[in-house]
């Protein structure tokens, strides 16, 4: 018997979910969205030591890790202690109709495939939870039966009831989930936490402090990859004329040098500064230059 048949059987049952109502958007279909994987040792070398942050005990003790394996199973271990299962990090990007059409996934903390399930077959935000999560940076508490009562408004296909019931058998039938801004891009990152009780009473102030502390920590670390991944990105966009500009700007020449070099004008050479700190999340000409060396000594 599906999950859904379940509840549906369940009806009469005075249940209350401490998830809070919420009138989900008229969505009937979403588009699947473009996936980019990220590995954590390909994109270490593009990272600024500042960018992944230590504001956090969580962040520092990540920090000092000395491997990649080593910072991962800290996570995960501390993700058990709190109660959880799954854990899912996804930067998006969306599109005009403010439906994701781009997404980051960090491999390395994808402790469940709750996230790129939905991504792939076009469900994230078609989840009235996960919208109502991805539109607001407070935390948001569900469970598989709120979800499932939710999402019957606007119907449930065969594929959406295989993936709850896969949620359901997986251990992902409650959670928190919340997203964040990652700063000098257009990308919010969605932080999901899972668990198996099919009720969300277990989640207390207590565990959500919790999840929310190695969220934030974990968020410092990732937004710096994302950024770091959007920054290469940039690169390899650049115009043969801003390739040999940047070039010029990491062997430390001036503007007008450059304009000699490049037979240009040294209002050129400074409109295409301005362009190449902005898609290098550069604040200054120092910065960009050792962004500009990092990426190409990879």
């Amino acid at each position: 018997m599906s999950y859904i048949d379940v509840v549906e059987e369940r009806e009469d049952l005075q249940y209350v979910s401490t998830a809070a109502p919420y009138r989900a958007p008229e969505l009937k279909s979403q588009p699947p969205c473009e996936i980019r994987y990220i590995d954590e040792m390909d994109v270490s070398p593009l990272v600024r030591a500042e960018e992944t942050g230590d504001a956090t005990f969580i962040a520092a003790e990540l920090g000092a890790a000395r491997t990649a394996d080593e910072r991962i199973r800290m996570i995960r271990g501390i993700l058990n202690i709190i109660g959880f299962s799954g854990l899912g990090y996804a930067a998006l990007k969306l599109n005009a109709q403010k439906q994701p059409e781009h997404a980051y996934l960090l491999r390395n903390y994808l402790s469940t495939d709750l996230l790129p399930r939905s991504l792939e077959n076009g469900y994230l935000l078609r989840d009235p939870h996960m919208r109502r999560a991805f539109e607001s940076s407070r935390p948001h508490v569900w469970d598989l039966r709120s979800l499932v009562n939710a999402s019957r408004k606007d119907g449930i296909d065969p594929p959406l009831r295989r993936y709850f019931d896969g949620m359901r058998e997986n251990g992902l039938a409650s959670g928190l989930a919340f997203s964040l801004p990652i700063p000098r891009t257009t990308m919010r990152a969605l932080i999901l936490f899972a668990g198996p009780p099919e009720h969300c009473e277990w989640i207390t102030d207590s565990v959500i402090a919790q999840a929310l502390g190695l969220g934030l920590s974990l968020h410092q670390r990732c937004a710096a990859y994302v950024q770091a991944i959007c920054r290469q990105e940039g690169a390899n966009s650049l115009s043969q004329l801003q390739q040999r500009i940047l070039g010029a700007v990491v062997v430390g020449m001036s503007d007008k040098a450059i304009a000699a070099r490049l037979n240009t004008t040294v209002h050129n050479v400074d409109y295409h500064l301005r362009q190449l700190r902005e898609k290098f999340g550069a604040r200054n000409r120092s910065q960009l230059a050792y962004l500009a060396g990092r990426m190409q000594a990879v």
